[in-house]
């Protein structure tokens, strides 16, 4: 029965999530807001990591930072609606998102600000993808990792700098199992880690989401 709760409880999180979601947002990070308490994981891109740094003009800057801001600056005082393209295995909404007539997600890669996801239906966005690199717009203006390489590195810094929500209730914190970084989590066959579960740890947690090491 104990094994079967964080399915039980994902399963519960994903019936809550709605078909749509609107309102005026808080920006977490470069391709994730927060609508009237709904997580919002914008569909098929992948942006810069908050504590993520890039190169340009041979400089090094806060490319993370810089996509949050831009979104923020994009949507800022503005009503934005999200429809939900899917449910990920956390239980948050992953949507398509506009404002006025802008499709936010699309306006993000041509911008350079975020790549297309192909792993999870970023395809759509590749012609996008190219306009931005030809015109050397945001990332494209200088040298950077692909944010999900930076996330499998173990050495990358934990996220930080940009406002982030938490939306998942907290829970006491576990003992017994404990992992030195996500490597070790990793090696171990248990990423990832859902708060709550045996060897979560917020120092696990970059985006403080409830979910270490994914």
């Amino acid at each position: 029965m104990r094994a079967l709760m964080p399915l039980l409880l994902l399963s519960t999180a994903a019936a809550q999530v709605p078909a749509t979601v609107s309102g005026i947002p808080t920006v977490t990070d470069g391709d994730t807001l927060v609508i009237r308490g709904v997580k919002v994981r914008l569909f098929g891109i992948d942006a810069p990591e908050s504590s993520q740094t890039c190169t340009r003009a041979g400089k090094v800057y806060g490319c993370g930072r810089e996509a949050a801001f831009a979104l923020a600056d994009l949507v800022r005082n503005k009503t934005v609606t999200c429809t939900r393209k899917d449910t990920d295995r956390y239980g948050r909404m992953v949507g398509v998102c506009a404002v006025g007539g802008t499709e936010i997600n699309r306006w993000l890669v041509q911008q350079g600000w975020a790549l297309p996801y192909l792993q999870y239906g970023g395809g759509i966005y590749s012609s996008a993808a190219g306009q931005a690199k030809s015109a050397k717009r945001g990332l494209y203006a200088g040298t950077f990792q692909n944010p999900w390489d930076y996330r499998k590195n173990p050495g990358s810094p934990p996220t930080a700098g940009t406002a982030r929500t938490n939306t998942v209730p907290p829970a006491p914190a576990t003992t017994g199992v404990t992992y030195a970084n996500c490597a070790a989590v990793r090696a171990a066959g248990k990423a990832p880690l859902l708060r709550g579960q045996p060897g979560y740890a917020p120092k696990l947690d970059r985006d403080s989401d409830g979910v270490a090491c994914e």
